[in-house]
């Protein structure tokens, strides 16, 4: 009997210690300790039996062994196993890498040249036979309205400035139609100043016969080339 228990009693420690290891989940270890303890214990309950010398005992005792082997092992297997741990979580992904920096700006475009200066304008009047008589540098009454109309733009714009030449026919020495080349130009340059435009906007050259603009051998050419271009800069 002292011996049957001691059976039993190891056979439950023996469970108990290898459910606790096994990594099972508690059912598997109750499960696995009822197998085990049951059959244990059914030999047990037949060892218990044939001390009384009744055999038709023994299959009772086996039963009960039986029954309560499995019902003692499973439930300190269930009690004693403790669930597996759940295996680690996965270790977070690595962080995605930098964007790459942007690229730098496009230089800004150069600034445009610079836009070239108006070209300089200069408008030529020539005032021939209408300003002068033969051989004469007073200005004709009836070319006061020319001047007059010079006379008005040189003053509506300040910064304008005008340039006259003095010019004559071919009649008379070189010498003489220089010095009436020179009288003509300053006729006119007198007329401006006195309708108020300042003197040291106005220049002047004498040129005599030396840049005829028509045939000096016709009477309409020579009146041509008694004149004073006027021109304005």
């Amino acid at each position: 009997m002292g011996k049957n228990k001691y059976l039993a009693l190891s056979a439950l420690g023996f469970f108990l210690s290898g459910c606790a290891g096994t990594g099972l989940t508690k059912n598997q270890a109750a499960l696995l300790g009822a197998v085990g303890c049951g059959a244990v214990g059914a030999g047990v309950g037949v060892g218990i039996g044939s001390t009384t010398h009744h055999h038709e005992n023994e299959g009772a005792a086996a039963a009960i062994g039986a029954v309560t082997g499995a019902l003692l092992c499973g439930a300190l297997a269930y009690l004693t196993t403790e669930e597996p741990k759940p295996p680690p979580p996965p270790p977070p992904p690595p962080p995605p890498p930098p964007p790459p920096p942007p690229p730098p700006p496009p230089p800004p475009p150069p600034p445009p040249p610079p836009p070239p200066p108006p070209p300089k304008v200069e408008r030529t009047i020539i005032l021939d036979d209408v300003l002068f008589d033969f051989d004469k540098s007073t200005i004709k009454p009836e070319a006061s309205a020319i001047l007059d109309r010079l006379v008005a733009f040189m003053n509506e714009n300040k910064d304008k400035k005008v340039s006259l030449s003095g010019h004559t026919d071919s009649i008379g020495s070189d010498a003489y139609n220089l010095k009436l080349s020179d009288r003509r130009w300053t006729s006119v340059e007198n007329y401006l100043v006195k309708k108020g435009v300042d003197t040291g906007r106005i220049s002047g050259q004498g040129f005599g016969e030396s840049k005829p603009i028509a045939d000096n051998k016709t009477k309409e050419g020579r009146a041509k080339n008694r004149r004073v271009e006027i021109k304005v800069n």
